[in-house]
């Protein structure tokens, strides 16, 4: 079935959820828009979209229904209730949940819509305005695999890239927190480093470019790969023992200009713990293990790379 077809209701049209209703819109279905403050829904209608008064309301006619809103609270306020989506949504249709939410909310609202007779798919979102404006998100989706399928033309119309990650809509929700923790703990990274070097006197401009140089730099992958994989017996580019040398030399520096870089010495300690477990001689990237030893994993080293099994 082609968008086209389909009645969808958005309901949230903020930064994010007014792009991807932009899109959704631009493909001709039939739309309803739904907003706490109405004023956002104007320019929709004033396109041809029919304005809802409530979530029920926005729900009642559409065969989709896509949220995208704060929290974990907005989101099951919108769904449950007397106006939410649930009182208004017919049996069969699916509820898409674009928002950044718990794994816990997700299973609920799973559950809430199992119980009614409809569907929910965890799909949220990655990417900033520009991307939902230009229809280039990235999905990570999850949840019935036929409504999953009826459901694909309206999310290719506001994204790039769906990435299915099984039945479980929790799944879709964990991998969307991995993603954000890895974006946010490169920022601040970021906001170290170029402290550090504006300390130290380096033209920070300079700085920024060789950064970028690095993030696409081909040992990035190769890293990646080790770290995935856990294989740090095999093609060593640089040992444990002599990184920690190198994470030593950092937090010097630093403290020669009163930077405190607070990554640097967790690292360090990592190493040191790393040493203490036989494993200076691996790939100095392995002090990444140390995050495994204290998640209760016990390292098992076998053939130069380690695996792993839960702690008795």
């Amino acid at each position: 079935m082609s968008a086209t077809q389909l009645s969808v209701a958005c309901i949230g049209l903020g930064r994010i959820g007014a792009g991807i209703a932009r899109n959704i819109q631009a493909t001709g279905c039939r739309l309803a828009v739904y907003n706490r403050n109405a004023q956002k829904m104007q320019p929709f209608v004033a396109s041809g979209a029919t304005l809802a008064g409530t979530p029920r309301e926005a729900a009642a006619a559409a065969d989709i229904v896509i949220t995208c809103l704060m929290d974990d609270a907005s989101v099951l306020e919108n769904t449950k209730g007397p106006d939410g989506i649930l009182a208004g949504m017919r049996p069969g249709a699916i509820h898409i949940g674009t928002s950044t939410i718990s794994p816990n909310a997700s299973t609920q609202l799973a559950a809430l819509h199992t119980g009614h007779g409809s569907h929910y798919l965890a799909a949220p979102v990655l990417g900033r305005i520009e991307a939902a404006a230009a229809g280039k998100l990235l999905t990570f989706v999850a949840g019935n695999a036929e409504a999953i399928a009826r459901c694909r033309p309206v999310i290719e119309a506001y994204t790039a890239k769906i990435i299915v990650t099984g039945d479980d809509p929790s799944t879709a929700s964990s991998l969307k927190l991995v993603m954000n923790f890895f974006g946010v703990s490169l920022l601040d990274l970021m906001g170290q480093a170029f402290v550090f070097a504006g300390k130290r006197g380096l033209n920070v401009e300079l700085v920024g470019e060789m950064f970028k140089e690095l993030i696409h730099h081909p040992a990035m992958p190769v890293y990646l790969d080790k770290i995935r994989t856990r294989n740090f017996g095999e093609d060593i580019g640089f040992t444990l023992d002599g990184g920690l040398k190198d994470v030593q030399l950092m937090l010097n520096a630093a403290g020669e200009v009163h930077v405190p870089i607070p990554n640097a010495s967790l690292i360090r300690d990592k190493f040191i713990a790393a040493q203490a477990h036989g494993l200076g001689q691996l790939d100095w990237s392995a002090f990444t293990e140390v995050t495994r030893l204290n998640a209760g994993e016990k390292l098992q080293p076998i053939s130069g790379a380690l695996k792993s099994k839960s702690a008795i």
